[in-house]
């Protein structure tokens, strides 16, 4: 065997021999053949390197089928997804192959709902089982990654399969996804990526004006957003509070009266959300709430604001909204009511307002947010924190005059040089304010002045702010796209980042993640418009992997949805006509307009939804599909409020999607 595809079985053979615990490995396969010779190159070469004791199950939900249907939810269920999820003891060590190498598109819907499912019982695979390789057309890929994206992110390699043993110079090299490199890294599929066209030049633009709509923090800087609502948590972690939970769980409390053990739960569960161990802290909140049963209302009211926090962040928050309420019910709060009434602690009352705070916002009930957000001022101290988190939310809601007017008319700092942390935030997102409002030349020589102090020993920059630094340089790289200069941005991609050494740093463990995805999505960019579609894509899907990683642990649930669903939209824009990219643009339509929400008041999800709806127009019209025209109708109604708010690249949107396509 010899060549590229050769070496891409080679390699993956070679993962498999020296492994001994679960990984996942993705192998893309250019026919049922191909999947056939995988499958058998394993099993002969596995027990000459080293792993005779093996044993390799191939979950195939094709074989014995008599009719040319549809593949049904019920056969994928029984065929594959138990016997992966729950296999006999016996074969609980064993290798298992996932083969969705005979998928059809009438199949597309069906391992799109499998994939789902396998994403909401990811935590059953662990440690004491054995390997997975998926095996899937490359037109699977997206869906895969789309429906089921906390499993995509694990992948512990990705491998190209073909079903010719002779050289190929088209095929992926091999990557790690924790692995880091610039631009130049390996190519994707020339199966799965687009080549250049004619229109290539105008699909880039497309791609720039989405990123001039949606400024860096609203994607990336969620953080600064929720940091009024979180700052109990990050204080707790910062001052080691706790200074070791587990003891509480190993001690004995049999002598200890009951109230008594109820704090000491109370504090552990308020421990784990603040290290992000979401469904243990849910669990704890849970058992206080149902223990306490309405007798001790401020530990029902901690609780219930915990849960509800514990709930949003990991996506559920309709569920949390009513947990959320029912904490502001037992401390007095009534929407449009005069003050507050104090029935429980000023604490537990500032509690229930910073969770339920976090919760409208994560549901995109941003008006809500607010109410609760100037309640909180009435109950604690004013900080810069929730001033600079107005301003934002001022942005997010299309009131970016409102937003600059409350940063002060003040121009930028001449001086070269930093600040100091945390009061240069406020520059940061002044920066943010004038990138949105199209003054691109202010906003990078704001960057300048920031940056050129990042190495003076003399500037405290806290560790949980240290991502910042990271998305400030990189906020200058984009705007370099923006103005022309490759070179320049180039050069700002390659400088080594900060944030990937602090990531696991536990006052702020997503920032590395969320650097991680502005970097790669930046560097995607830079690589399609200097080398093509085929350097974007491999860009893109390391980012959509950040943004994964980031969502294990990350507070600000609105902004990471956002970024998610940014970056799918430029990793499909990226990709060749055909039916699978159809349906994948279809679901990023899907998560934009859910991200929405019901009031639709967030103004920067609005633009992404545009632009999605643009893209899918784009994709139906080039099948010749008749709902192309209402799709792009949808596009333009939805960008029509966007215009006459001051935000040049929000002008431009409605004007191109008011354009026929």
């Amino acid at each position: 065997m010899t060549g590229a595809a050769g070496g891409e079985r080679s390699r993956l053979v070679r993962a498999l021999a020296l492994s001994r615990r679960f990984h996942l490995y993705l192998a893309r396969c250019a026919s049922p053949r191909a999947a056939d010779a995988l499958v058998a190159e394993l099993t002969a070469e596995l027990p000459r390197l080293g792993r005779p004791e093996v044993r390799l199950v191939r979950l195939e939900p094709y074989s014995g089928r008599t009719e040319d249907t549809p593949l049904t939810d019920g056969e994928l269920a029984d065929r594959v997804l138990l016997p992966l999820l729950d296999p006999p003891e016996a074969l609980r060590g064993a290798i298992h192959f996932v083969d969705a190498s005979r998928a059809a598109y009438a199949d597309t819907a069906s391992w799109a709902r499998f994939f789902s499912l396998w994403n909401e019982k990811r935590n059953v695979l662990g440690p004491s089982r054995g390997e997975v390789v998926v095996m899937l057309p490359a037109a699977l890929a997206p869906v895969f990654a789309s429906t089921a994206p906390d499993v995509w992110s694990i992948r512990s390699g990705e491998y190209v399969i073909d079903e010719r043993g002779s050289a190929r110079d088209d095929g992926l090299e091999a990557y790690e996804p924790g692995s880091r490199s610039f631009v130049g890294a390996a190519p994707a599929a020339a199966s799965v990526v687009a080549t250049a066209s004619e229109g290539a030049a105008a699909r880039v633009e497309v791609a720039l004006q989405l990123l001039r709509a949606v400024p860096p923090l609203a994607l990336f800087g969620g953080d600064l957003v929720v940091r009024p609502w979180v700052e109990d948590l990050r204080s707790a972690v910062a001052a080691r509070e706790i200074s070791d939970p587990s003891e509480y769980e190993l001690r004995g409390m049999d002598d200890i009266p009951p109230p008594l053990v109820a704090r000491r739960k109370l504090r552990l569960a308020g421990w784990k959300l603040a290290t992000r161990r979401f469904s243990e802290a849910e669990e704890l909140y849970a058992e206080l709430i149902s223990r306490a049963d309405g007798d001790d209302a401020e530990l029902t009211a901690h609780a219930l604001s915990g849960l509800s926090m514990a709930l949003a962040v990991t996506g559920r928050a309709a569920e949390a909204s009513g947990h959320g309420a029912r904490a502001l019910s037992l401390v007095g709060f009534e929407r449009g009511g005069d003050g507050l009434p104090a029935r429980l602690s000023p604490d537990v009352t500032a509690r229930a307002l910073r969770a339920n705070a976090l919760v409208q916002w994560c549901l995109g009930h941003l008006t809500a947010a607010e109410e609760l957000d100037r309640a909180l001022a009435s109950v604690s101290q004013p900080s810069s924190a929730r001033l600079l988190s107005r301003v934002l939310r001022l942005a997010e809601r299309g009131q970016v005059g409102a937003a600059e007017a409350l940063l002060g008319s003040g121009t930028l700092p001449p001086s070269p040089r930093l600040i100091a942390f945390p009061d240069d935030i406020s520059l940061i997102v002044h920066i943010d304010v004038l990138f949105a409002r199209g003054e691109i030349d202010a906003a990078r020589l704001g960057l300048a002045s920031l940056l050129s102090g990042v190495g003076d020993a003399s500037v405290s920059l806290f560790d949980d702010d240290a991502s910042l630094a990271d998305r400030c340089e990189i906020t200058a790289a984009l705007i370099e796209i923006l103005r022309g200069d490759e070179e320049e941005a180039s050069k700002l991609l390659a400088r080594p980042m900060n944030a990937s050494s602090l990531s696991s740093h536990e006052s702020e463990p997503e920032g590395g993640s969320r650097a991680g995805a502005f970097h790669a999505l930046a560097s995607g960019i830079l690589a399609w418009s200097t080398q093509g579609a085929q350097g974007a894509s491999t860009w893109f899907e390391r980012a959509l992997r950040h943004v994964s990683a980031w969502g294990l642990s990350g507070l600000d649930f609105r902004s990471r949805m956002r970024a998610r669903a940014a970056v799918a939209l430029l990793w499909i824009a990226v990709q060749p006509q055909g039916e699978p990219w159809l349906a994948a643009a279809r679901d990023v339509v899907d998560q934009a307009e859910a991200l929405l929400g019901d009031t639709a008041e967030d103004h920067m999800s609005r633009a992404i939804a545009v632009a999605a709806h643009r893209e899918f127009a784009r994709r139906l019209a080039s099948a010749g599909a008749g709902d192309a025209r209402s799709a792009a109708q949808r596009a333009a109604a939805l960008a029509e409020p966007l215009g006459g708010l001051g935000v040049p690249a929000w002008d431009e949107l409605v004007r191109a999607a008011a354009r026929p396509s």
